[in-house]
């Protein structure tokens, strides 16, 4: 690789490590008032796309073992996130859905996000907003396509954005 590239790169990665160090700092943020782990968390997530995924189907997207799930969900089942449900068809499988509680946790991080974000980009001009929507539109082009490369399933609303962004004329980032 080039050196022109290489110092672009690093100058990505700095500023990209500056912004998380100066957003962990913003304590208005719901995520530092929630206790949760990171497995958790990913608990979470996983259930906000896929509700009512199994005890297996949510092993393998952590990679963690059983045993390990199980410890999870019981203190998350505890903590009032999720619930336990058995298969209607099948009643060895479990399945696991966000409970009210959950929901709401997660909605309250999202939006704390999107609030922080705004407070940001309300800084920004037009014109450099403009150009940040292009450069992001670009990378989540290249991450749905790296997801295909890897074999990941990309969600339907994911592959219609990067067929949208593909049908647009490309714009030249100066």
């Amino acid at each position: 690789m080039n050196t022109h590239r290489e110092a672009l790169l690093h100058r990505v990665t700095t500023a990209e490590e500056r912004m998380r160090a100066l957003l962990a700092y913003d304590r208005s943020n719901p995520l530092f008032s929630v206790n949760l782990t990171m497995q958790q968390l990913k608990v979470l997530l996983l259930l906000s796309r896929h509700d009512g995924m199994s005890s297996q189907s949510l092993t393998r997207h952590l990679g963690v073992t059983l045993a390990t799930l199980s410890g999870i969900i019981d203190r998350m089942v505890a903590q009032g996130y999720v619930t336990r449900t058995e298969d209607p068809h099948d009643r060895r499988v479990r399945r696991i859905h966000l409970s009210p509680t959950g929901r709401q946790t997660l909605a309250q991080i999202s939006d704390g996000g999107l609030r922080a974000q705004r407070r940001l980009l309300d800084r920004l001009d037009d014109e450099t907003l403009g150009r940040l929507a292009d450069v992001l539109e670009r990378i989540a082009e290249a991450a749905a396509a790296d997801a295909v490369e890897q074999g990941i399933q990309v969600p339907h609303e994911e592959s219609h954005c990067r067929e949208e962004l593909s049908a647009r004329r490309p714009m030249p980032l100066p």
